[in-house]
């Protein structure tokens, strides 16, 4: 699991200067957002040590049918469906909850800009230490550019633009959001796929049989991410998405082996 402050191989080790830093910048639970204990380092360092005790580590969720899995998948939807799967697999942090609401909503719409370098960070590293996979380069889900004027910024390239640097990879902007659409969070689960359909095109700058790792903030239906990856498979791209935190349904979480599955991460 990942730890936070493990310095990355080929990386040197702490100096006296983060250690200050550290000393008069303390870094804050992203939950509480109390301080977090130098000595608590060693749990996690992003949630201070009552925080961690609420999380649940995440895990690979299969975009299709919606099961989870830490090592091999318990379905074989992707070798019975590889042309209805231009979306390979999702990987979240963690399931959607009300603490996990508070960090995206800080983040996507109270400015709060610092959570996406730790979140970033924490995203890949997960990655990396559960072998998700090994992309080539991060891509962000985009926004409308007139959404983006609105909010000032897009809190998925930030998420994206963090990880890229953290998995050592480049993070392109591969995709333009070219039609405005009504909030996903504002219309009905049902009516999302339509809302997003044709709503992204590319760039013009995949190369074919490159790896990507699809980064967003949450995925719920799937429709906005599962809309952009098939742009981006069309191209010939391999694509694995990622996000911070899944909300599931009230279909999937009826499903059987729904919470076997999560007791398994």
């Amino acid at each position: 699991m990942f730890r936070g402050r493990e310095t990355p191989p080929g990386q040197p080790l702490k100096g006296w200067v983060e250690n200050l830093l550290g000393l008069f910048y303390p870094e804050r639970c992203l939950f509480c957002k109390g301080f977090i204990e130098r000595k608590e380092e060693a749990i996690r360092e992003f949630l201070c040590f009552s925080c961690a005790a609420y999380y649940k580590p995440g895990g690979k969720i299969c975009p299709h049918c919606g099961g989870f899995f830490r090592d091999h998948p318990p379905c074989a939807c992707l070798e019975d469906n590889p042309d209805e799967m231009p979306l390979r697999a999702l990987f979240t942090i963690s399931l959607y909850d009300h603490r996990w609401r508070e960090v995206i909503h800080d983040l996507k719409y109270r400015n709060r800009r610092s959570a996406a370098r730790i979140l970033g960070f924490w995203l890949a590293g997960e990655i990396t230490g559960g072998g998700y996979c090994h992309p080539d380069l991060v891509v962000p889900i985009p926004l409308h550019r007139l959404k983006e004027k609105e909010r000032g910024y897009n809190q998925s390239a930030l998420l994206a633009v963090h990880a890229a640097k953290k998995l050592n990879i480049p993070c392109q902007y591969l995709l333009i959001k070219h039609k405005e659409t009504a909030s996903q969070t504002a219309i009905s689960r049902l009516d999302r796929r339509e809302n997003v359909r044709e709503v992204f095109k590319s760039t013009g700058a995949i190369q074919p049989g490159m790896i990507i790792l699809l980064v967003d903030d949450v995925y719920s239906t799937g429709s906005t991410m599962k809309e952009a990856a098939a742009v981006l498979h069309k191209e010939g791209a391999e694509v694995y998405g990622a996000v911070i935190s899944y909300n599931p349904g009230t279909l999937t979480l009826k499903k059987t082996g729904f919470y076997e599955g999560l007791d398994r991460w």
